[in-house]
């Protein structure tokens, strides 16, 4: 069935000579097959310059960037394949239209999409594919920012008190590094010294990797003594062998098992900057473990960070 209804709307979805082709938003079964219609009769005229420069693009996310990421931009590419690659220019208008149709259910969302699409055209004209980009210039959609979930303690106790022996290690050095999880993931035995760890990140402008060093807390050092050295990465996960890409599902599991309201990892990364900042720590210095660029994010962030400082102590404790 290549034209089936989705969230209230109606859509097409075939694969023709490779290529995905999808579009959702029809108010009738019979709008969605008119479109698919007219979608295989354009598919004749592909648009090669496109889709080379979408495949050009994910050869570069592939070797530059985490693998969700990648993943992010292919589900992307394939929509927009599906929506522009017959056409001969793809033109500012066309480029708000989409993401007119993204914003309608969410704009967060949008901006998002209008954050990868950039990107995409500025790939394309650093690697002299592209002559402009149709996405320059197009403003965010106004979307006020969700205010992020801090759990209370006792919730953050109930899902360390159900948690593996491993995960609790996991948790508990993102909390004593102040770490983002993918630099937990990326953290690799070479990365470990006597008394600090080498962070390694990469920044929104940038796909290289930057680094800073995070000095080890006790108890950050006896977590690192208890993993076993079996191999490249600190932790390892053991279906492939290699360091994690992400563990979502851990924290959504560990949420569930305990019985409390679903947080993230960053809530734990909020813990360990709330006890630098109460306990006196300079801003730029906290800017530095944080690894923030700019000191007004670090100060954005710390407002939004209730009095925590006692969560942080009530683990060591139990540790």
């Amino acid at each position: 069935m290549t034209v089936y209804r989705f969230q209230g709307k109606w859509r097409y979805h075939f694969i023709l000579n490779g290529i995905r082709h999808t579009r959702a938003g029809f108010d009738t079964k019979q709008e969605g097959r008119t479109a698919e219609a007219d979608a295989r009769r354009r598919v004749g005229k592909i648009n090669t310059d496109f889709i080379g420069l979408c495949e050009a693009r994910l050869r570069d996310l592939e070797l530059r960037r985490g693998v969700q990421h990648f993943k992010e931009n292919k589900a992307l590419f394939e929509r927009l394949v599906s929506r522009w690659g017959t056409e001969k220019v793809i033109t500012r208008k066309m480029v708000n239209s989409y993401l007119d149709e993204i914003a309608a259910a969410g704009r967060s969302k949008a901006n998002k999409q209008l954050r990868l699409i950039r990107a995409l055209f500025n790939f394309g004209l650093q690697e002299n594919l592209l002559a402009e980009n149709p996405a320059g210039g197009i403003r965010p959609y106004p979307a006020q920012g969700s205010k992020r979930y801090m759990p209370p303690l006792e919730d953050v106790d109930a899902v360390m008190a159900v948690a593996r022996s491993e995960q609790q290690l996991y948790l508990t050095l993102i909390q004593h590094t102040v770490a983002r999880v993918r630099e937990i993931n990326r953290l690799t035995w070479d990365d470990v010294h006597d008394d600090y760890v080498v962070l390694r990140t990469r920044k929104a402008k940038n796909s290289d990797l930057t680094e800073r060093k995070i000095p080890l807390t006790q108890t950050a050092k006896e977590v690192l003594a208890q993993l076993p050295r079996n191999g490249e990465h600190v932790f390892t996960n053991p279906r492939t062998g290699r360091g994690y890409d992400y563990r979502k599902k851990m924290m959504r599991s560990l949420c569930q098992k305990a019985g409390v309201k679903y947080f993230s990892f960053h809530a734990l990364r909020h813990l360990g900057a709330s006890i630098l900042s109460k306990e006196g720590v300079a801003l730029t210095d906290i800017q530095r473990v944080l690894g923030h660029q700019r000191a007004t994010t670090t100060d954005i962030y710390l407002r939004s960070i209730g009095d925590l400082s006692d969560a942080m102590r009530k683990l060591e404790r139990q540790r």
